[in-house]
């Protein structure tokens, strides 16, 4: 089925066609009921004239040489008028560039002002006709229903078009129209009276000494005098008071926003409502830094609860891999044998473990020593990946950097970071699918430098990315591959300790880790030592000095 073309060219050809139709076929129609009235198809037009002397002659007889062609171009104009019009009708709202329906310029102004015009024009012209004024005798009515029934057809067209549009909209059809906004805005402040009325029967018990106060406010001003002068300078003080204090309630609110909350509230000079509003907010305040005091102590005796026994295990920990060490020195044969792996691969995994733990707890806490210093961040992803080049081609893949060939040097701690990425290419060894390729981008926005690292995953990654940095939470959810579930928050917990950002993104199987920290400028090259040659012999060392020079020296010295 072809299209329809909704150009602008095609619509306005359509409206011109739409509006010479319909008031060729209104005047048409007009002339066919006159032809009927007069026994035009009956009678000569000598004895139209002698019957009617009061008719325009000129008229007369123009409308009397068309009466044969009256019906054919009703007819005709009429299927012009129902094409174009049903065109019109498809064609509103539609662009040739989009499916969607679009309001114009016309579909924004209110519904009400198209039949506030076109209503008057239309009854102005059915009173004429009902009133029984001959267009063919009186000349000025006939200028007046031609002129109207070309403005008529223009904005009647021009209405239905835009009503057409409006309901393809939907509710836009009645919310852009005068009565709507008016209707609306009395409700609204309807209810605005009412919801104010019904606030302050609820607070009665402060409602009731405003009132009292505007009665005797009322009756003040009522008697005028000297007491009203008084009274407006006394309300004058109070309103400055109670503006002031407004303002110390606010500032208060604010600080407590901020997160400042050894901010206090001077309640001193309050009137009792607001005081009791400060108290309030002094309350709340003193209860958030209680308990933000508690949890801060216990977050505290979390961590030292995990450091203390991390350590208590990694004392008896020690002795069983040296024990297991001494075993595997006996060479045991059989099952024996098999024993002590499985014993040797257990204790180094709890070691990796208690270690973990302990590091995590410090990057959490921030007792870790941070020396931020410029590095060169594609050097340091360079060696990051040369430690791993042989456990990368154990789990069959391929590290590419990208943007390391340019120096991009970043305020970093280099022992941390390298920590980071040893984490991220663990991680990398552990869960990528074999042989394919692990991606590292570097590059420079605006003031800071972004390392980003890319792998496809061997499992499903069915969690989302936030629960990936949280601790003893692991991508392989069988959990049969080696791993704390640490990795990433300690890589978040070091590069917050650096100022930087850590960020995970995942988009199917493909896992992608963002590491950010503040670009800086490289450092200063070391200052090169002055050749020997143009040393002056003043700043040479005796014993590099010539012999006569030196003895000049011992005898400036005696």
């Amino acid at each position: 089925m072809t299209k329809l073309s909704y150009t602008l060219g095609m619509k306005v050809f359509a409206c011109f066609i739409a509006v010479l139709s319909g008031i060729t076929a209104f005047f048409d129609g007009i002339g066919i009921f006159l032809a009927n009235s007069y026994d035009f198809y009956s009678s000569s037009l000598a004895e139209l004239k002698l019957a009617h002397p009061y008719l325009d002659t000129g008229m007369l007889t123009k409308l009397y040489g068309m009466r044969g062609s009256l019906l054919p171009i009703l007819v005709i104009s009429l299927l012009l008028f129902a094409i174009s019009v049903i065109y019109l009708l498809c064609a509103a709202g539609h662009r040739p560039d989009t499916d969607e329906i679009v309001p114009n310029l016309q579909d924004k102004i209110p519904l009400d002002l198209y039949f506030a015009i076109v209503c008057p024009i239309s009854l102005a012209i059915l009173f004429l006709i009902l009133e029984g004024r001959n267009p063919l005798a009186d000349t000025g009515a006939l200028s007046f229903v031609v002129i109207g029934s070309i403005i008529l057809a223009i904005l009647g067209l021009a209405t239905l078009l835009t009503c057409v549009t409006r309901l393809k909209l939907g509710r836009y059809f009645y919310q852009h129209t005068i009565a709507y906004q008016v209707i609306r805005f009395c409700w609204k402040m309807l209810a605005a009276v009412c919801s104010t009325i019904a606030d302050a029967v609820k607070s009665i018990s402060t409602t009731w000494k405003i009132a009292v106060a505007w009665l005797v406010i009322s009756a003040f001003y009522t008697m005028g005098g000297f007491g009203a002068i008084v009274l407006s300078f006394a309300l004058l003080l109070v309103f400055c008071s109670m503006a002031s204090q407004m303002q110390e309630l606010k500032n208060g609110g604010e600080e407590l926003a901020k997160g400042n909350l050894n901010y206090k509230i001077n309640t001193q000079r309050m009137f009792p409502l607001f005081r009791a509003h400060g108290k309030n907010l002094n309350s709340i305040s003193k209860g958030f830094s209680i308990a933000l005091e508690q949890k801060m102590k216990s977050e505290h005796l979390k961590t030292e609860l995990i450091t203390n026994v991390s350590h208590d295990i990694k004392t008896p920990l020690t002795s069983i891999i040296n024990y297991v060490d001494l075993l595997k020195k006996e060479n045991l044969d059989g099952q024996a044998a098999e024993y002590i792996e499985v014993l040797d691969r257990q204790s180094r995994r709890l070691k990796k473990l208690t270690e973990d733990l302990v590091e995590a707890s410090k990057a959490s806490t921030g007792n870790l020593k941070v020396q931020l210093a410029p590095t060169d961040m594609g050097e340091l992803a360079a060696q990051a990946v040369a430690e791993y080049e042989e456990k990368l081609e154990n789990a069959h893949l391929e590290a590419v950097i990208n943007g390391g060939d340019t120096p991009l040097f970043a305020m970093v701690d280099g022992n941390l970071t390298w920590r980071v990425l040893s984490n991220l290419l663990s991680n990398a060894c552990k869960y990528s699918q074999p042989h394919t390729r692990v991606y590292i981008d570097i590059k420079k926005e605006k003031d800071t430098v972004i390392l980003s690292m890319k792998n496809i995953s061997r499992d499903a990654l069915n969690i989302p990315a936030e629960e990936l940095m949280e601790r003893f939470v692991r991508g392989d959810s069988s959990r049969h591959t080696e791993g704390s579930g640490l990795g990433l928050n300690i890589a978040q917990s070091l590069v917050g300790l650096q100022k930087g950002t850590f960020s995970l993104e995942i988009e199917g199987d493909l896992f992608k880790a963002f590491v950010a920290f503040p670009a800086t400028e490289p450092p200063a090259p070391p200052a090169e030592e002055m050749p020997e040659k143009e040393m002056p012999t003043d700043a040479l060392p005796m014993e590099d000095m010539p012999i006569e020079e030196m003895q000049e020296e011992t005898e400036k010295g005696k």
